[in-house]
C-alpha cells in the first residue's frame, strides 16, 4: 500500500507560542502544536487535519521519528524525509497486516536497505556491478563479461545457487542469461576459475558485469 500526500503552497495558519507556524501536508495542516522556526514546523509537534502525525519536523514537513495516522486507521512509525515514509519504519494497516522494514520516497523497498548484497570475488575479479532494470518485469539475470578488457561472447558459466532458484539458462551473443529467477536469490557464479558471489532481494530483471584481468603469478584455486 501506498500512500500519497498532497504538498500546499499556502498552508493553514496555526499559532504556536504566539507566532504563526505553517505545515506544508494538507491532510495535517488543520491544527499544530509544538516548536516552530521561521514560520514553520520546525522540531518536535503534532498536526492534525484529516490524518495525524506526531514526531519531528524540519521546514514544514515530517522529517526524522515520527507515527503517521491516516483517516481510515493504517499507521506509520519509523523514519521520514520531507513529508514521505523514508528510512526504517513500521506500517501498520487497519486490517491488522503488518509491514516492516525500508521505505524510500514512499515506496517499500523491502526488510532490506538495499537491494541486493556484494558478499565475494576471486583475486583476478577486478570488479563487478549490479544494476537493475526497472523498465522490464522479468524475472532474469543477466550475465556480462570482460578478460583483460576484451568482450567475452557467451560466456561459459556455472551457477552455484544457495537460495532460490532459476529454471532455464540460455546464451545470446554477449551474455549469458538465467531465467525465472525465485527471489531473494544467493549464488556463487563461476566463470572457469574465478567467481562471483553476491545476493539480490528485490525480483525484476538485473543486469551484472563483471571484469577480470588476470595477474601475473596469481591462479585463483577453487
Amino acid at each position: 500500500m501506498k500512500h500519497i500526500f498532497f504538498i500546499i503552497v499556502f498552508c493553514t495558519l496555526n499559532f504556536t507560542n504566539g507566532q504563526s507556524c505553517k505545515v506544508k501536508i494538507q491532510a495535517i495542516s488543520s491544527s499544530y502544536h509544538g516548536d516552530c522556526k521561521s514560520g514553520l514546523a520546525h522540531g518536535q509537534g503534532e498536526a492534525t487535519g484529516t490524518d495525524r502525525y506526531s514526531g519531528s519536523f524540519k521546514k514544514g514537513y515530517p522529517e526524522g521519528q515520527g507515527t503517521y495516522t491516516w483517516k481510515n486507521g493504517d499507521v506509520y512509525e519509523g523514519e521520514w524525509k520531507k513529508g514521505m515514509m523514508d528510512g526504517e519504519g513500521k506500517l501498520t494497516v487497519s486490517n491488522g497486516t503488518v509491514k516492516t522494514g525500508f521505505w524510500k520516497k514512499g515506496d517499500y523497498l523491502g526488510i532490506h536497505k538495499n537491494p541486493f548484497r556484494k558478499l565475494d570475488k576471486s583475486p583476478n575479479i577486478s570488479s563487478y556491478t549490479l544494476n537493475k532494470d526497472a523498465k522490464s518485469q522479468n524475472n532474469s539475470i543477466r550475465f556480462y563479461l570482460r578478460k583483460d578488457q576484451n568482450v567475452e561472447n557467451n560466456p561459459e558459466i556455472n551457477v552455484v545457487v544457495h537460495n532460490g532458484n532459476f529454471t532455464n539458462l540460455i546464451q545470446s551473443g554477449l551474455f549469458t542469461e538465467i531465467q525465472n529467477v525465485t527471489y531473494p536469490f544467493k549464488a556463487k557464479v563461476f566463470f572457469g576459475t574465478e567467481f562471483i558471489e553476491f545476493e539480490i532481494y528485490q525480483p525484476g530483471f538485473w543486469n551484472i558485469k563483471t571484469d577480470i584481468t588476470n595477474i601475473n603469478g596469481l591462479n585463483t584455486k577453487n
